[in-house]
């Protein structure tokens, strides 16, 4: 049975009607790979010292203002490591929940049922390529954005105090200067489908993925930013009572409880929008080409 392009509301309600079919496997799959995340980081912080810093911010602020900068940069060093280390495993497991996703979503599309564990041990063998394309496509995208922020920048540093005029214009400046990021960040968001579910490289898949956005980049622009906001105000829910809840009984008991939610709930939320952008590329997939359930 061949797939038909679909308009963006048919295409997001076949992501929230397949959401309710295969929220077992996604649940399974990012609670399995985020609980592994969750013991690492918070046994990081802990071999790191971090947690002391984290203690005197949330304890005594105002005592940090009163440090030199060599002390306080001292104290701040193993913070800056352990949320370095972290943000690396974040990105690694994100990316493998994000090829799992894609695979049960894609089963689903196509009729059949979901295989949860074949889907974890197809992704793990995808992972590494996936890895080094997605800090290449991340590297070109920030290349980008920093070269924008530095020009946006000289006229400041030419001028030196900036008017009215400047101030005005800064914005817009720096705005027309972003976009070639931009453009590029949604040229490459369909990266993580493309190495799930087709057989392809590191520069083949960062290109499939360009070519595919190419003729829908404002459509793609806009399922990206809705679906990214509703994950964004879920995981921003979270936060207001993890953060509050961190405080309580001390900085290492409260950084484990607020790991402990995020993998009550930010890994589902990560799994639902790796499932739904699958939908989004298959639709664009069938723009392109004769696209058979089958050939999926």
């Amino acid at each position: 049975m061949r797939i038909l392009p679909r308009t963006f509301s048919q295409v997001l309600n076949d992501a929230l009607t397949s959401l309710a079919r295969i929220w077992k496997p996604l649940v399974s799959t990012s609670v399995l790979v985020f609980l592994p995340a969750g013991v690492i980081t918070v046994t990081v912080f802990a071999m790191t010292g971090a947690s002391e810093f984290l203690r005197v911010v949330f304890d005594d602020p105002g005592y940090l203002e009163t440090l030199p900068r060599d002390v306080f940069l001292d104290l701040a060093r193993p913070f800056l490591v352990a949320a370095l280390i972290g943000l690396v495993v974040q990105g690694l497991v994100t990316l493998y929940v994000y090829l799992c996703c894609h695979r049960i979503a894609i089963v689903d599309i196509q009729g059949g049922s979901p295989d949860a564990p074949q889907a974890r041990r197809e992704a793990l063998r995808r992972i590494p390529k996936t890895f080094v394309a997605g800090l290449l496509a991340a590297l070109l995208v920030a290349a980008l954005i920093l070269a924008a922020i530095m020009v946006w920048t000289l006229p400041l540093a030419t001028v030196g105090t900036p008017n009215a005029t400047s101030l005005l214009i800064a914005p817009v400046l720096l705005a027309a200067l972003l976009v070639p990021g931009v453009w590029l960040a949604v040229s490459f968001s369909m990266l993580t489908p493309v190495m799930a579910v087709e057989s392809r490289g590191i520069f083949a898949a960062l290109e499939r993925s360009r070519a595919l956005v190419r003729r829908r980049w404002w459509p793609t622009f806009g399922f990206l930013v809705l679906v990214g906001l509703l994950g964004s105000v879920a995981t921003q829910l979270i936060q207001l009572v993890a953060v509050p809840l961190a405080t309580v009984g001390g900085v290492e008991p409260g950084l484990l409880l607020v790991s402990l939610l995020g993998l009550a709930a930010q890994g589902p939320i990560v799994a639902a929008m790796g499932a739904s952008y699958t939908h989004w590329y298959v639709d664009l997939r069938s723009r392109v080409e004769s696209l058979m359930r089958d050939q999926l």
